[in-house]
């Protein structure tokens, strides 16, 4: 009699441990998980957009030219500044197409644009003079 009250004590526990565990659902996705930084590249305007990889419209002056704009961290000072903005090479024929990405360059402010971060060159922090940077941890 003792040990099948404890079998079913432990069953009982057991079974309120996994539903406890058990996921509830699909997580909420909040716009802020979705949007990252833009940059028009028209009248320079900063905005928050969907993270597709093509050009947004710019909710300033509403031309098509919102490009991703990066930002890093310097890891001595702990400031974030504007690392380099990325579009499609050719954005007249820009378009979302899952099989093949579009061809991107790179600019970082008042440079040329490249066809690769690495020809960017060293990224150095804007306060400190660091060259410690990178991309800010994940939350």
């Amino acid at each position: 009699m003792k040990k099948t009250g404890v079998a079913v004590v432990a069953i009982v526990v057991i079974f309120a441990c996994v539903c406890r565990l058990w996921p509830r659902g699909a997580p909420r996705i909040t716009p802020t998980m979705v949007e990252r930084p833009r940059m028009c590249l028209e009248c320079k305007a900063r905005f928050l957009a969907t993270t597709e990889p093509i050009l947004v419209e710019c909710p300033k002056c509403h031309k098509r030219a919102g490009a991703r704009l990066y930002h890093y961290l310097c890891r001595d000072c702990g400031a974030r500044f504007e690392a380099f903005v990325e579009r499609p090479s050719d954005p007249s024929v820009a378009t979302v197409d899952p099989i093949k990405p579009p061809d991107l360059v790179f600019r970082r402010e008042g440079g040329e644009w490249v066809r690769s971060v690495k020809a960017l060159g060293v990224f150095v922090c804007p306060k400190c003079k660091s060259t410690n940077v990178g991309p800010p941890f994940p939350r």
